[in-house]
C-alpha cells in the first residue's frame, strides 16, 4: 500500500472520534486566527506602550504575515520527518509560547520579533491543520469539514476584536495574548487527545515539486487573487466608510463583528452544498456573486443595498473558502497534503502584500471605487483561473 492510498484513520475510528477531531481542530483555527486579527485593534492602545513611530504598525502587521509565510513553507519538511500531527503540535507550542511572551516585551524592537515568531507559528499551525482535515475526511465530506474548520477560523473576529477592545480600555491589553497561550496549549492537548496518531505519510519529495502537478498552481494563484483582494479591500473599507460619512470609526467595531458572525454562518452552512454540487461548481458559481458583489459596492449603492450587499459578500467569502481549500487538496497526491497546504498558506500572504502593493496607485488616483473594481477584476481572474485552468478529480 503506497502512502497516497492510506486511508483516513478517522473513517475506522468512527463518527464520534471524528467529531472530537473537528472540534479540536477547531479551537486550534480559532486560536490562530484570534492573533491574526486582533493586533488592529489593540494598536490605539499600544503606541503609547511601544512608543511607536512612523511606520511602526505597518511593520508590526507585515512582520506576523512574513512570519506566516515562511512558516506555512516549513509544514512539509516537517510533517515528513515528524506527522501531520505531530507538525500541529510543534506549532502549537511555538504559538502558546511566544504569545505568553508578549505581555513580557519591553519594548518595540522584542514586540516585533514575537509578532514575526507568533507569525511563523500560525503559518505552521494552520497548513498543518488544513492537511489534516483532508487527511481525516473523505473528499465527499471534505467541503462541510473545511466549511466548519474555517467557520471557527472566522469565529475569532466578532469575538476577538471586541474582547481584545474591551482589555485594552481596562488597561489589560496583555490579557488577550495571554488567552491566545491559555487557548493554543489547551488545543495542543486536545489535538493530543482527539486526532488519531499516525505514521510520518507525508512525502519528502514534497514542497514546490507539487507546482507541477495538473492544476495545483492554477488553483493557488486563484486563492491568491481571492484571498488579497479580498482582504485588503476589507481592511481599506475601514477609511472609506468613515470619511465618506457612512460609519465613523469610532462605531465601526460593531460592523466588523456583525459582517464576522455573517462568515462564520456562511461558511458552516453554505460550504457543505459543496460537497452536493461538487466543489469547482460551487467555486465558480461563489466566484461570480463576488464579482458583482464588488461591482455592485464600486457604483456607489444607497445605505439599505450597501448593507445588503455586504452582508451577501461576507457570506459568499466565507462559503468559498473551505470548498476552494477541499479542491486543492484534491489536486494532490494523499502523501503531499501538508506541502500543498503549506503552499496555499504562503501564496494568501504573497497575495496580501501584491493586492495591498497594486491598490496604493489605485486609490490614489480613483478612491476607494477604483479599489473595489480592481477587485472585482481579481474575483474574476481568479474565476477565471479556476474555469480554465482546474479540474475537479473523481473520488
Amino acid at each position: 500500500m503506497t502512502a497516497a492510498s492510506v486511508p483516513p484513520p478517522a473513517d475506522a475510528a468512527g463518527p464520534a472520534r471524528r467529531r472530537l477531531a473537528a472540534a479540536a481542530l477547531a479551537l486550534a483555527a480559532f486560536a490562530l486566527n484570534l492573533n491574526t486579527n486582533v493586533l488592529g485593534a489593540l494598536l490605539p492602545f499600544l503606541r503609547a506602550e511601544l512608543d511607536l513611530a512612523a511606520g511602526g504598525e505597518q511593520l508590526l502587521l507585515a512582520a506576523a504575515a512574513a512570519g506566516s509565510a515562511l512558516g506555512a513553507l516549513a509544514v512539509g519538511p516537517l510533517a515528513a520527518r515528524h506527522g501531520r500531527r505531530g507538525a500541529l503540535v510543534l506549532g502549537l507550542l511555538l504559538f502558546s509560547a511566544t504569545c505568553a511572551l508578549h505581555p513580557l516585551a519591553s519594548g518595540y524592537l522584542p514586540f516585533l520579533g514575537l509578532r514575526f515568531g507568533s507569525g511563523l507559528a500560525v503559518g505552521t499551525a494552520y497548513a498543518a491543520a488544513s492537511a489534516l482535515v483532508a487527511e481525516l475526511w473523505p473528499y465527499a465530506r471534505r467541503g462541510a469539514a473545511m466549511g466548519t474548520f474555517t467557520a471557527a477560523m472566522f469565529l475569532a473576529i466578532p469575538v476577538g476584536m471586541p474582547l481584545a477592545t474591551a482589555l485594552a480600555a481596562h488597561g489589560a491589553w496583555w490579557g488577550i495574548f495571554a488567552l491566545q497561550a491559555l487557548l493554543g496549549a489547551v488545543g495542543c492537548w486536545w489535538v493530543l487527545r482527539a486526532v488519531p496518531a499516525s505514521a510520518p505519510i507525508e512525502s519528502r519529495r514534497g514542497g514546490l515539486r507539487v507546482l507541477a502537478l495538473p492544476g495545483v498552481a492554477a488553483a493557488l494563484a486563484a486563492t491568491m487573487l481571492h484571498v488579497g483582494s479580498f482582504f485588503v479591500t476589507v481592511q481599506l473599507a475601514s477609511t472609506w466608510l468613515d470619511t465618506e460619512g457612512l460609519v465613523a470609526k469610532e462605531d465601526q467595531m460593531w460592523v466588523w463583528v456583525g459582517l464576522g458572525v455573517v462568515s462564520v454562518f456562511g461558511s458552516a452552512l453554505l460550504a457543505p452544498l459543496s460537497d452536493r454540487t461538487g466543489k469547482r461548481p460551487f467555486v465558480l458559481l461563489t466566484s461570480v456573486v463576488l464579482v458583482g458583489c464588488f461591482g455592485l459596492l464600486a457604483r456607489g449603492p444607497g445605505p439599505g443595498l450597501l448593507v445588503g450587499t455586504a452582508v451577501v459578500l461576507a457570506a459568499t467569502a466565507a462559503a468559498r473558502t473551505g470548498p476552494l481549500q477541499a479542491l486543492v487538496s484534491s489536486l494532490v497526491p494523499a502523501d503531499r497534503f501538508a506541502a500543498v497546504m503549506g503552499l496555499r498558506g504562503c501564496a494568501m500572504q504573497c497575495g496580501v502584500a501584491a493586492f495591498a502593493l497594486a491598490s496604493a496607485p489605485v486609490a490614489k488616483d480613483l478612491g476607494f471605487r477604483g479599489v473595489l473594481v480592481l477587485a472585482a477584476g481579481c474575483q474574476f481572474l481568479s474565476y477565471a483561473v479556476i474555469r480554465f485552468g482546474v479540474r475537479e478529480p473523481r473520488r
